[in-house]
């Protein structure tokens, strides 16, 4: 079923699936007629959380913000807020023949000191009682393909939830395979021979932006948590405990709305982080290949006479 619905309560992360005015033979200034995207539909379905997510026009570069603060979790002891981070992703979305989307994003997350709020280079560790250099986030890229169609073959319909006038969506993502930081090469990194944790993401947007075909881009917040291990530059091994991450962000109108330190260190050591990548490549980095690729570089330079 089809509803018609307000252009006016235009606010969103997408464009909905409705033809334009050039499509259906009407004029080439006549407002497109909003409909109600079906969300049973697998079609729909995706066409909804491209929106949400990015931006149903693969031109346009979309930046998420976050901002959160990450707990020390040790055994039969509460957790402990230990530092902040503030970060963004860079995407866009591109439409493919076969009907899947490439989601190309690059992201950056910087730590920061509890108590001031500065980006921070050295921690004192007050695990270890060392001080750590500190390796921000910098992964390129964090690329995906979003599918209305399963491996299986099976429809892939996004667990969307309507309430309020909003559309809600959570993802929960187990994570387990083998550490790319080996115990035997990063003895003091290495969390052991496997990573183990979780990621859980809750998005929020507004239906009438989802089903309005003139927003390409719905605005969306959310919540993100994360469960993982001590990071590597924390030379922490495989001391007991782990990492909480807690965190909230939304999409904004662009690099020039993030903070003005975090502005001055993508101009000064990440510029391409400003927009997302132009093509498809892999594989995908973490803070674990991104923190083994600086090493070996280090140990390279280090050994070249």
């Amino acid at each position: 079923m089809h509803r018609t619905i307000a252009l006016a309560l235009v606010i969103a992360l997408g464009a909905g699936c409705a033809p334009s005015p050039t499509d259906n033979g009407a004029d080439a200034g006549a407002v497109p007629e909003v409909r109600a995207l079906d969300l049973s539909n697998p079609e729909d379905n995706l066409t909804a959380l491209v929106k949400m997510r990015c931006s149903l026009d693969p031109d346009e570069n979309v930046i998420t913000w976050w901002k959160g603060t990450i707990f020390a979790v040790l055994p039969a002891k509460a957790p402990q807020p230990i530092m902040g981070f503030e970060g963004y992703n860079a995407c866009r979305t591109v439409p493919q023949d076969d009907g899947t989307w490439q989601f190309l994003s690059r992201e950056l997350s910087f730590y920061r000191d509890l108590e001031t709020g500065a980006i921070i280079d050295r921690w004192q560790n007050p695990f270890t009682g060392l001080t750590n250099e500190v390796i921000h986030v910098a992964n390129d890229p964090v690329s995906h393909v979003f599918s209305s169609v399963r491996r299986d073959g099976s429809p892939n319909l996004y667990p969307w939830i309507e309430k309020g006038g909003d559309l809600m969506l959570t993802f929960n993502v187990p994570l387990t395979y083998p550490n790319p930081l080996s115990p035997e090469e990063f003895p003091e990194e290495s969390s052991g021979p496997m990573y183990v944790g979780s990621e859980h993401f809750k998005f929020f947007t507004p239906r009438a932006a989802i089903d309005d075909p003139a927003v390409r881009n719905a605005p969306a917040s959310y919540g993100w948590t994360r469960l993982g291990p001590w990071l590597p530059w924390m030379r922490m091994g495989t001391a007991p405990g782990q990492l909480l991450y807690i965190a909230q962000g939304h999409k904004v109108a662009g690099i020039e709305d993030l903070p003005a330190d975090m502005q001055e260190r993508i101009a000064r050591d990440f510029p391409e982080y400003a927009t997302a990548p132009d093509s498809w490549y892999q594989p995908n980095a973490t803070s674990w290949t991104y923190y083994k690729r600086l090493m070996e570089q280090r140990r390279s330079a280090e050994s070249t006479p």
